[in-house]
């Protein structure tokens, strides 16, 4: 049995792990980075303290072998001939000459380590709590002539925070990247999701399509067949109802289809007229006439100005109403009531049109305007259609400069509230 794979759960799961694995390897180098920049602090901070040390050593060179040079780690224990006295005399005195300390001073700047130092001269090695946890450089002077073998500790106080500094801007950059991919391969798996979930709706909507279709033309074929075969029979105005029914029902979904086609491509202008609204709806009412008639429905029209015109295009605008109306008887049950009224406002017409339907759920009231979607309600599912009615409506009312809502406060049914401005 061939299993199937879920290629975007890979892909996410993938990019997940690719994620984490560039966090550790930001991190490994962050700290590899951090280790160099200590060792090569040390390096430089070793050279600066040899240098000057050999000019004030008398004779005592830091690469002679006896020297031994120790930084960024903490010495061994004194040999055990050595005194512990750290007061005796030694020669020569560093700590007191003042043009050592200005050489070491300049040596240290010289080397871009302009930080406060702290410096001691013992005759023993020093140990740990000596000089607590603070980075040192410990060089080894060896016994000669008449001078006592002595250590010279130089330690940075302010050296992890100097260190630190330096390293947080590797670390700002860091994250940034980090924050900058992770928001590349979020927004590309978003992508992905919903290229899926586009390619899931077209495959429903053509089979919607597919029985929108083939459902009136199997009626069109049976009216035809049977007006071919009886021409005499008395039943015949009912079969060229039902081929007209079913054209008109064709020519609306096609018209739907290439209306949307249009409006996406951007190559439809509307053509703007005065339009008398109470006329152009009363038109509407009038060619939906078997519509309503076959559902039984009982349409009022109140509140409704004679005399009021807006600019529009008249075709898209019926069209518009004849959607609304179409959703309306739908969604409405064995006896449909359907209502619309409308107000004058500042700069338009506020038209409502409501039914006494299932209603939509608040929830959904955003996503019956997206392209391709439907509502997902078991009650629902004797009713066909592509989801691009009210996409449609709201594409047109919106091209008017107006726009379309769904009113959630009724408590039964549904209303859909349309706005017209006088001018577009």
């Amino acid at each position: 049995m061939k299993v199937k794979i879920n290629h975007v759960a890979v892909l996410l799961v993938a990019s997940t792990l690719a994620m984490i694995g560039l966090v550790i390897f930001q991190y490994k180098w962050i700290h590899h980075s951090q280790n160099l920049s200590d060792e090569i602090f040390n390096q430089r901070a070793s050279m600066a303290l040899c240098s000057t040390l050999e000019e004030y050593g008398e004779g005592v060179s830091c690469g002679e072998p006896d020297c031994a040079i120790m930084c960024g780690s903490e010495p061994g224990t004194a040999k055990a001939d050595a005194p512990n006295d750290s007061a005796s005399a030694l020669l020569p005195d560093l700590m007191g000459n003042e043009a050592f300390h200005a050489d070491l001073r300049k040596t240290l700047d010289f080397y871009n380590i302009d930080l406060t130092y702290q410096m001691a001269q013992t005759t023993c090695a020093p140990s740990p709590k000596d000089n607590g946890a603070a980075p040192q450089c410990v060089v080894n002077i060896p016994p000669h002539v008449d001078q006592q073998e002595s250590f010279v500790t130089l330690s940075f106080p302010e050296k992890n925070d100097f260190m630190q500094d330096k390293i947080r801007y590797m670390i700002g950059t860091s994250v940034l990247i980090l924050i900058f991919t992770a928001i590349v391969l979020l927004l590309a798996n978003y992508w992905l999701m919903k290229q899926k979930k586009l390619l899931k709706t077209n495959a429903e909507i053509y089979n919607n399509m597919a029985h929108e279709f083939r459902t009136p033309l199997t009626n069109i074929q049976l009216a035809a067949n049977l007006l071919t075969k009886d021409p005499t029979n008395p039943a015949k105005d009912k079969f060229v109802e039902v081929i007209q029914k079913e054209n008109t029902r064709l020519i609306q979904q096609v018209e739907r289809v290439l209306h949307m086609a249009r409006l996406d491509n951007g190559d439809y202008a509307l053509k703007n007229e005065p339009l008398n609204m109470s006329g152009l709806l009363h038109a509407v009412i009038e060619d939906m006439h078997m519509q309503i008639s076959e559902k039984n429905a009982n349409i009022i029209v109140e509140h409704m100005p004679t005399d009021y015109e807006v600019h529009g295009d008249r075709l898209h605008l019926t069209n518009v109403f004849r959607n609304l109306l179409d959703n309306a008887l739908k969604y409405s049950g064995q006896q449909p009531e359907i209502k619309i009224s409308s107000r004058e406002e500042k700069d338009g017409l506020l038209i409502s049109i409501q039914d006494n339907g299932i209603g939509i759920p608040a929830s959904q009231s955003q996503l019956i305007f997206e392209k391709f979607q439907r509502i997902q309600d078991g009650r629902m599912d004797g009713e066909k259609g592509f989801g691009l009615g009210l996409s449609y409506v709201k594409r047109i009312v919106e091209l008017h400069k107006g726009f379309i809502q769904l009113d959630c406060g009724v408590q039964q049914g549904s209303r859909f509230n349309v706005f017209l401005p006088k001018f577009c």
